[in-house]
């Protein structure tokens, strides 16, 4: 077995694919997709690929990556590996060749995510082994969203929208708002500081530049839905969503979803749920997948709608 550096070459993009695949038990990815994410990355911070062969057959790759800002000691990676190949040994290979490339970067605390599914055991049994720590569970849902009776919400809309609380696809609806983008970047700052993370984690706040560049693309390429809810021209809540047309055309994955403290406790978040929902049905979208850290009081919100739960995710992190 031999480990060789990334290229970026189109054959590489597919390979990986195909590894992922290969572990991905409930998604999956195309290399268009991961080739975009790759050319429109955070230059800033280090971030690289190491790729296992035997032969000259892909049979593994570590994803690593430096943290941003106060995160910058912190590297986040993820090793995935073909199951016909997954052993003491390969596990080894990448994951020491990732712990002596990370020393450019003084990193102290590396954390990775698995799934509580049998495709992760042997690397979760591998971070046990190597003595990394259970620091936040996730619940995961998946919802078919044909099922929910949207009917039985309107009048909740209705209230919210009789209360001045008005609601806006931001793509389709928005564009032209003055300062939209800069509103639109400012909310979602304020509410995903309340999303629980890791200790020894801190929320970052990536530049402007960089939020516009991430929303066009995401407008470009993997738009679902990106609901605002708007009280007398303040943005005080959004739910976002991705849709990937050329792997899952019918599968929506929830980038976030927040209210701002002032507006919690009047079903904001649920009206935006049911407005997301209906414009992924109006695209042909059937199935929602969200996640909310194990205590966060959003998961009654996504029972009370018919999610389902599916494998827990599960973060460990180790200092080093």
């Amino acid at each position: 077995m031999q480990i060789r550096n990334f290229n970026e070459t189109d054959e590489e993009f597919k390979e990986l694919a195909r590894i992922d695949n290969l572990v991905n038990h409930d998604s999956i990815d195309h290399p268009d997709d991961d080739k975009r994410d790759w050319s429109i990355r955070d230059r800033s911070i280090i971030r690289n690929r190491l790729l296992l062969y035997e032969n000259d057959s892909l049979i593994g790759a570590m994803y690593y990556s430096q943290g941003r800002e106060r995160n910058k000691r912190t590297t986040f990676f993820t090793l995935n590996i073909d199951p016909a190949f997954n052993t003491e040994e390969s596990r080894s290979l990448l994951y020491n060749r990732m712990l002596k490339e990370i020393k450019i970067f003084d990193s102290n605390t590396i954390t990775t995510s698995v799934y509580d599914h049998p495709n992760y055991h042997l690397i979760k049994e591998f971070l046990i082994e190597k003595n990394f720590k259970l620091v936040q569970t996730n619940r995961e849902y998946s919802c078919d969203i044909t099922k929910i009776d949207l009917k039985k919400y309107q009048p909740l809309i209705k209230k919210l929208e009789k209360e001045g609380i008005k609601f806006y696809d931001s793509k389709e609806q928005m564009i032209n708002f003055p300062d939209h983008f800069k509103k639109l970047e400012k909310l979602k700052w304020k509410y995903c500081q309340d999303f629980p993370i890791p200790n020894g984690i801190e929320h970052t706040r990536p530049s402007f530049d960089r939020f516009v560049k991430l929303t066009n693309d995401f407008y470009e390429n993997c738009y679902g839905a990106d609901i605002v809810a708007v009280f007398k021209g303040q943005y005080i809540g959004a739910t976002d969503l991705e849709v990937y047309p050329k792997s899952e055309p019918h599968k929506a994955w929830t980038d976030g979803l927040g209210v701002i403290k002032n507006f919690r406790r009047k079903g904001i978040a649920t009206a935006l749920k049911i407005k997301a929902i209906q414009k992924l049905l109006s695209k042909g979208v059937t199935e929602i997948r969200t996640d909310n850290e194990q205590n966060n009081p959003m998961y009654k919100i996504n029972e009370a709608l018919g999610f389902t739960p599916v494998p827990f995710s599960m973060d460990y992190m180790k200092k080093i």
